[in-house]
This record gives C-alpha cells, sequence and structure tokens, in this order.
C-alpha cells in the first residue's frame, strides 16, 4: 500500500502515513493551491456522486468551480465527464423528437406533412446514436483548440491548452438541460456560454474581457460572415435578374 500524498510505502491499516504525517482518508492536494473536482475524486464521491456533484457545482457556483479545478491533471477524466452528460442530454433531445414529431405533423401543411414524415423516416435515431459520441469527441477537441487560440490572440492564456480543454469539457454540463423540451437547448447554449467566460476567466486566471472575447468573437465572426454570404448571393441573383430583364 502506498501514501497517496507522498507515494512511499505504508503498512495496512494505518490512519496516517508515517512520511509526510497527511490523513491516508484525505484526497492528495492538487499542485497550485486547487483542488479535485468531485468528479476526478469518484474514489472518495462515488461514481454517480461525483458526477451530480460536479453537475451542480458548474450550473451553480461556477465561479467557486473553475476557481478551485485544476488545470493539470489529464484529458481523460474532463473529457469522459462530458461525453457521460454530453450524450445524456442528446438522448433526451432524440427521444422528444421522436415523441413529438406524431404532434407536429398536424401544424403541417397537407404538402409538407409527407415531405418532413419522409425526411425524418430517413434518418435513423439508432445512427445517430452511434455516430454521437464521435461527433462530440470532434466538437470538444475543435470547439477547445478555437477558443485557446482566440485566447492566445488577446494574450490571455496563462494555463495552456489542458486547461482551456477542461473548461470546455465541464461546461458540457448545461446540455442535461436537453431534457426540457423546446426551450431546453436555447437555454442550455446561452448556459454554456455564460460559464465558459466564467470558466476561461478564473482557469487562466485573466480577465472577463479576455474570456468574453474568446467565446463570443468567434461567433460574431460566425455571424458576420453568414450575412456576407447572403447580401453576396442576393446581390449576384439581383444582379442575374437585371441581366435577363434587358
Amino acid at each position: 500500500m502506498f501514501c497517496p500524498h507522498c507515494g512511499n510505502e505504508i503498512g495496512e491499516g494505518q490512519a496516517f502515513c508515517q512520511h509526510c504525517g497527511m490523513r491516508l482518508g484525505e484526497p492528495a492536494p492538487v499542485p497550485g493551491g486547487r483542488e479535485k473536482t468531485p468528479w476526478e475524486d469518484r474514489e472518495t464521491h462515488g461514481f454517480l456522486g461525483g458526477l451530480f456533484k460536479t453537475m451542480k457545482q458548474v450550473l451553480f457556483s461556477p465561479a467557486e468551480f473553475f476557481k478551485k479545478m485544476p488545470v493539470k491533471g489529464g484529458l481523460t477524466d474532463p473529457l469522459l465527464y462530458a461525453l457521460i452528460v454530453g450524450m445524456a442530454g442528446l438522448m433526451f433531445s432524440y427521444t422528444w423528437q421522436i415523441l413529438l414529431e406524431g404532434s407536429m405533423q398536424g401544424f403541417l401543411p397537407p404538402e409538407m406533412r409527407a415531405q418532413r414524415y419522409q425526411m425524418f423516416q430517413g434518418i435513423n435515431i439508432a445512427v445517430l446514436a452511434v455516430f454521437s459520441p464521435f461527433l462530440l469527441l470532434f466538437g470538444l477537441f475543435i470547439g477547445a483548440g478555437i477558443l485557446h487560440l482566440f485566447l492566445l490572440m488577446v494574450k490571455g492564456s496563462r494555463a495552456g491548452f489542458e486547461a482551456t480543454f477542461r473548461v470546455v469539457s465541464y461546461c458540457f454540463s448545461p446540455n442535461i438541460l436537453l431534457v426540457i423540451p423546446f426551450c431546453g437547448g436555447i437555454v442550455a447554449w446561452i448556459w454554456t456560454m455564460v460559464i465558459t467566460i466564467v470558466g476561461l476567466r478564473d482557469a487562466h486566471e485573466t480577465t472577463g474581457g479576455k474570456a468574453a472575447f474568446a467565446v463570443l468573437f468567434p461567433l460574431v465572426l460566425c455571424c458576420g460572415l453568414a450575412v456576407l454570404f447572403v447580401l453576396v448571393f442576393v446581390g449576384a441573383m439581383a444582379a442575374s435578374f437585371g441581366a435577363m430583364h434587358q
């Protein structure tokens, strides 16, 4: 048996380590004055206890959570957390799609009902469920990379990419709100942006303005490019109609 604090070998049944003096029932401290999240300390809190305690802290006290969250410690635990919470939210979303599809048909014009029904029938929920974990992983790494890039642009990254990745992973917590039909997705999206700004600020110990820039500027940039594309498309269509009339 080895001490979780100093790594030295100790005897069975000891309450304290004879080498470092630490109580053996307490979790090992994390360098930098931070402590393990409940999810990363599942030996103490248990699987479900660590999962729900972490989710509760991220959703309702994100500033306190991310100030304590270790910025080092590996990607595996945060990644696993994001997959579990993300997949749970998506399963709720798929379930609502199936249950509400029939009732939504009544609000569509007759010519659109058949088309929408055929479109929905062509999408196999089981196939989506199989590919969803890979899409979540892809989105997790791409999202963390984009946020970290914009943090670097404003010199707001003080803890490295791993800290950004861990923040993005734990900010999957609002996905559980997809259990709420209709408005759950919108609330989850807004809540995710808010706690991501808080998380980047406290994990990297930077300013809220720099964290907000990293989160919001990519969104503004995408919206601007979309508007520009629409304007160019409309202008091209108008020019072609004008040429036809001449």
